[in-house]
């Protein structure tokens, strides 16, 4: 899972779900997907430099029933944690009334200058499309990095315009805990003939834990602004995408750049 994307959709899985959906007559190939990523925090005048990386491999057993696997490295300031993930998604029924059942979890353990901490991130995900235009997701996010814990409750709304266009909103509210985080996320989609692209944000309150800003560190809720426009193409044999990312709360800026390559694996023919 891609730090902070992630605020924009349920999980890069779970974008990988949604595109798959409208695809139920045959079987898509697998994925495997290695991602790279470069950052830099600057924090009351002082710059840190980050980097990280991730491999993660989708499965289809049936064009309904996907399970991941993966494993993710992030660095930033004094901080670098370490995790692997296991994903599972179920789907049924036809695009205009189908139901998708997406959980996730990601466990692991991180080092702040010498002080270690755990990762450990769990979710919960339904959809629900009214029709060939209109869908519903719900998400339960459960956090609890190092002293930070809580649930993170999220309300997604997403209409395609056109074949070729699509925006969705969502809500994030903390339950419990001690996040204390309230986000609005908006995103638009583009899918082109040669490259798909998508741009977004987000406004509100978080616990810098929940954002990876940074992990290990012990700060305040604080407001939070998020900006984000990403370019993909996809090729016979699978898909690149670019995605710059800028995110700044009261006391830091964040900006990162990730690259990442997906290949189609086996002889299915891809998704359109």
């Amino acid at each position: 899972m891609r730090p902070t994307i992630a605020l924009a959709c349920l999980s890069s899985f779970a974008c990988t779900m949604s595109a798959a959906a409208a695809e139920v007559n045959a079987r898509p190939p697998d994925r495997l997907t290695l991602s790279g990523n470069g950052s830099r925090l600057t924090d009351v005048g002082v710059d840190e430099d980050g980097h990280g990386g991730s491999l993660n491999y989708l499965h289809y057993f049936t064009p309904d029933v996907i399970f991941g696997v993966g494993a993710e490295y992030q660095a930033i300031a004094e901080s670098s944690w370490f995790f692997g993930s296991i994903r599972g998604a179920y789907g049924h029924g036809a695009p205009s009334s189908r139901f998708t059942i997406v959980g996730e979890f990601h466990h692991g353990d991180g080092d702040d200058d010498g002080r270690d901490f755990d990762y450990q991130v769990g979710v919960l995900g339904l959809s629900r499309s009214f029709g060939s235009r209109f869908s519903v997701q719900l998400e339960g996010r459960q956090i609890d990095i190092d002293t930070t814990h809580g649930n993170l409750p999220k309300l997604g709304l997403t209409y395609l315009w056109t074949p070729r266009l699509a925006t969705n909103i969502s809500y994030a509210e903390s339950v419990g805990g001690n996040l204390e985080t309230k986000l609005t996320t908006a995103r638009i989609d583009h899918y082109g003939q040669r490259i798909n692209l998508f741009i977004g944000g987000a406004t509100g309150t978080a616990d810098p834990s929940v954002v990876n800003l940074p992990i290990g560190v012990t700060l305040p809720v604080q407001d939070l602004t998020q900006g984000f426009l990403g370019i993909g193409k996809a090729f016979t044999w699978g898909e690149m995408q670019l995605l710059g990312d800028y995110l700044e709360l009261e006391t830091s800026e964040k900006v990162t750049v990730t690259l990442s390559f997906t290949a189609y694996l086996g002889t299915r023919g891809r998704t359109q």
